[in-house]
């Protein structure tokens, strides 16, 4: 025989209500009970509930049973159905058994309707319960909840037609509220709103409410205790079967921390950025200064061989083709070094682009180059991409310039120009989104290739690993490629082995 929670004589059940009570409460399965809609009191329990409870029947009723703050949820909760209307939501309420031990339940209320009895049906079902919640015991509920509440987060609800607001522990300590304090509403918790966000806030809030859709929006409060914090809080709008507004609940997290270190990275990337710009402008402008000495030297030397050819003879000769090859390896310098500050001053948008139209445009002016040198050149079927379309064609005449370049001397030069699958390792590798799609680009060729310690260092400004007198050119061609393909959010890198060609793999998103 259970205990009986209390006892009051002067609230005692009719016979009718009894039997009513006691078919409703055993007609279906899991803890139930029946309360008067009065007074609230309990008509019934079943078997199922006085074994959890440890308790039968309280016929002084389910309040006392509640906590203050629970109660005040629970008569709002019941106020809400007595038009007929169904509960569109179970609600977590703790209950205190006979040993005045809260135990917490979610609870699924119905009005019961032409049974004669004016009462409400409540279903439970106990929180720890494996099969009803995604925590695999009561133990690990209060885990994840303290952890919850630790991590700045906390939840709200607010009971719209009474304006009574009713904060979790975790919202208290977030807005430095005393936890004593019950009586909020509304105005209370719009007042620690910081006054440059105060009417925006309360607009979009209005707006969620008035719309039903969800708020999810940051901003910033002024504490009890005057301090300064950004927070982030989701909320909804939760409404009765006729389309009435019940309460809004939500939830609340401190966000100060990191928006303060968002705001620390935001200003060091434009720091950054602004560095970058002055860099690329310094070296336009002195690239582009240096152009008309530059042009005088190679001006005057000319003259000089032209006028007086019979005299300089010997080491006269040899001196002036000297600074004539210096001059041109000079200019070479500068028009690289130019193409490369150029690229991201470049106001031209991104459009889609051809990549195999691109490649074919390339090979028809480098024509004479590969005709000269034999070299034989694949393409396979190459995608189209949001790029800019002289960025692309300046990217691949660089590479097949250099697949020429670096031939072997006894071999004629074969590129081939392909697309492949990207793999799961270069979308780790390289920090990729593997919801965005990429293609892979790759131009390989036979020529003498390179150490594979050297794979970075050659995508380096003036960084050569082979003397001018062998090969020609300014270092910059392959540094040039990595700012346009940096430039586009993409990668590129190198495989290769010495004397056994080289690879260039080109990871380019499909839209910017």
């Amino acid at each position: 025989m259970m205990a009986e929670y209390g006892t009051n004589s002067t609230n005692v059940m009719t016979e009718a209500e009894q039997r009513i009570a006691e078919r409703v409460a055993n007609g279906g399965p899991g803890i139930t009970l029946v309360i008067a809609a009065d007074d609230f009191r309990i008509l019934f329990v079943n078997q199922a509930f006085e074994q959890y409870a440890g308790f039968s029947v309280h016929v002084g009723g389910i309040l006392p049973m509640l906590g203050g703050n629970d109660r005040e949820r629970f008569y709002r909760h019941l106020a809400t159905l007595r038009n007929g209307q169904l509960s569109q939501e179970f609600v977590v309420y703790h209950l205190t058994d006979n040993n005045n031990q809260p135990k917490p339940f979610f609870v699924y209320i119905s009005w019961l309707a032409g049974t004669g009895v004016q009462a409400f049906h409540l279903f439970m079902i106990p929180v720890h319960s494996k099969t009803s919640l995604p925590y695999t015991s009561s133990d690990t509920r209060d885990m994840f909840l303290q952890h919850f509440e630790a991590e700045g987060c906390g939840t709200f609800e607010w009971i719209v037609d009474v304006d009574r607001v009713f904060w979790s522990a975790g919202v208290y300590r977030i807005y430095e509220v005393d936890e004593d304090l019950r009586d909020i509403t509304f105005q209370f918790a719009r007042r620690f709103l910081h006054a440059q966000d105060r009417d925006e806030i309360t607009s979009v809030t209005n707006s969620a409410i008035e719309n039903g859709t969800l708020l999810d929006v940051q901003f910033r409060i002024v504490t009890a205790r005057n301090n300064v914090k950004w927070v982030h809080s989701l909320g909804r709008m939760i409404k009765d079967n006729a389309g009435r507004n019940i309460k809004f609940v939500g939830s609340v997290r401190d966000v100060t921390h990191q928006r303060a270190t968002e705001e620390s990275l935001r200003k060091k990337m434009e720091e950054l950025h602004r560095s970058n710009r002055e860099l690329e402008e310094f070296a336009y402008a002195a690239s582009h200064d240096l152009q008309e000495p530059l042009r005088k030297i190679t001006t005057f030397s000319d003259r000089l061989r032209d006028k007086y050819k019979a005299v300089l003879v010997g080491e006269g000769d040899m001196y002036l083709s000297r600074m004539n090859a210096s001059a041109e390896n000079m200019r070479l310098l500068i028009n690289g070094l130019l193409d490369f500050s150029r690229i991201t001053q470049t106001q031209a948008p991104f459009a889609q682009v051809s990549i195999g139209l691109v490649v074919k445009q390339v090979l028809n002016d480098l024509e004479l180059k590969i005709e000269e040198t034999g070299t034989i050149v694949n393409i396979g079927v190459l995608p189209v991409v949001d790029a800019i379309a002289t960025h692309m064609k300046q990217l691949f005449t660089n590479l097949i310039t250099n697949a020429i370049k670096f031939h072997k001397t006894d071999v004629i030069p074969v590129i081939n120009i392909t697309t492949e699958a990207i793999t799961n390792d270069e979308l780790q590798q390289f920090g990729l989104q593997a919801d965005r799609r990429f293609h892979k680009i790759v131009v390989s060729d036979n020529g003498i290739g390179f150490e594979a310690q050297y794979a970075n260092r050659i995508f380096q400004v003036f960084q050569r690993l082979h003397g001018k007198s062998e090969y020609p050119g300014s270092g910059v061609g392959l540094a040039i490629c990595k700012k346009i393909l940096e430039h586009h959010n993409g990668i590129i890198y190198a495989v290769s082995t010495k004397g056994n060609g080289a690879s260039f793999v080109i990871l380019l998103p499909d839209r910017q």
